[in-house]
């Protein structure tokens, strides 16, 4: 039987073996209830905050400006339910795109990226009738692995008097992160993406933007997203923080090699192969390609039945295998069914902590590609 290749990084990373000491450990401290004052309670807070200095530690944020909530998604729904007029790219995650209810589109060109004239023209034209206006734009494409050019959207942003909110969920772990540097009002983040458990997410209110919450309960986080914190996922969203923030600066050759090796193994067998968003800096782990005339779904489940894991675009929508509206907003209209993502690890730490994938593998996997008919 052929191992199991899982090239699929950008929709979770497996649990790091690290933060899996971390939360066994954990279990044997006792019941660990943040909100109590007692000794246990005490104990838990501490944690909490624990993980919340790793993470501003990885971002150089302030730790007293993060909110634990169950998911990205969730912070971004707190964030968006705070403001009427949202401004967002047309490749933004679902979760942007849906919770901002948004008509208000900044487009992209061909190669994935926001079109910063657009953006200007849009912002012109909205910002003499509303007060406050709400720009979101993600710091990386969650299917192409384009990394967009949030320095200047947050110029243009703030030339108009805008708020900035930046879905960093794909970034993290990924490409330096420091909101020191950047006028980033909100920024919101998954634990999953970088080795914690799922059901963990965190938004960063640079901006100390006075939040409504839209969970209300005990007041815990400060008022802004009640109920009691879950201790487990804090915990091990801190300790993937930590190892994050320890790798060197520049740690993703390893794996770049790999995607290249495999995308230039796929150009020479079939040439005809879309490969989106290569003439952009992206991200090292990320590959999304298309066949003309081949399905996505057809392709993804020929390559599962040949042992490799990978995704038809973003994972919250794999399981009802549809158009990809990325593509889509790319002008590859007609190839929006076809596209297949391969991520790999999101960093060469955990490319060698996960086993390396060997270049013999990616021959068989380009062999798949070539098969595919």
């Amino acid at each position: 039987m052929n191992r199991q290749i899982y090239l699929d990084y950008n929709a979770t990373v497996p649990v790091l073996e690290k933060v899996k000491n971390s939360l066994i450990n954990c279990m044997n401290f006792g019941p660990l209830n943040a909100s109590s004052v007692h000794y246990y309670g005490r104990k838990g807070k501490n944690l909490v905050e624990k993980a919340k200095l790793n993470i501003a530690r990885l971002v150089n944020a302030k730790s007293d400006n993060i909110i634990f909530t169950s998911s990205a998604t969730e912070a971004i729904n707190l964030v968006f339910n705070n403001f009427n007029t949202i401004v967002v790219s047309s490749i933004e995650h679902l979760a942007v795109l849906s919770s901002s209810k948004s008509n208000l589109i900044i487009p992209v060109n061909k190669n994935g990226v926001v079109d910063l004239n657009a953006m200007e023209t849009l912002l012109k034209k909205i910002n003499k009738n509303r007060k406050e206006i709400l720009v979101s734009v993600m710091w990386v494409n969650n299917e192409t692995g384009v990394i967009q050019p949030i320095k200047e959207v947050i110029n243009i942003a703030k030339k108009y008097g805008c708020l900035v909110h930046c879905d960093a969920a794909q970034a993290l772990g990924k490409i330096e992160i420091n909101l020191n540097e950047l006028e980033i009002d909100f920024l919101t983040l998954s634990g999953h993406k970088i080795g914690a458990p799922s059901g963990i997410g965190a938004l960063i209110n640079n901006n100390k933007f006075n939040l409504t919450p839209q969970i209300l309960g005990g007041g815990q986080e400060k008022g802004i997203r009640a109920g009691t914190e879950n201790i487990f996922g804090i915990l091990g969203f801190g300790e993937a923080a930590l190892i994050m923030s320890e790798m060197p600066k520049k740690n993703d050759n390893q794996v770049k090699y790999l995607r290249d090796y495999l995308s230039n193994k796929i150009k020479k067998i079939r040439p005809e192969t879309i490969f989106f968003g290569e003439n952009s800096d992206r991200v090292s782990n990320t590959l999304l390609i298309a066949l003309p005339n081949i399905p996505g779904d057809l392709a993804l489940m020929k390559l599962d039945l040949e042992s490799f894991s990978v995704s038809s675009g973003s994972a919250c929508s794999s399981g009802k295998i549809s158009k990809s509206h990325v593509v889509s907003a790319m002008g590859y209209q007609d190839l929006a069914s076809n596209s297949i993502r391969l991520s790999f690890p999101p960093n060469d730490t955990i490319l060698e902590s996960e086993g390396l994938i060997t270049t013999e593998e990616l021959d068989n996997l380009a062999e798949c590609w070539l098969d595919l008919k």
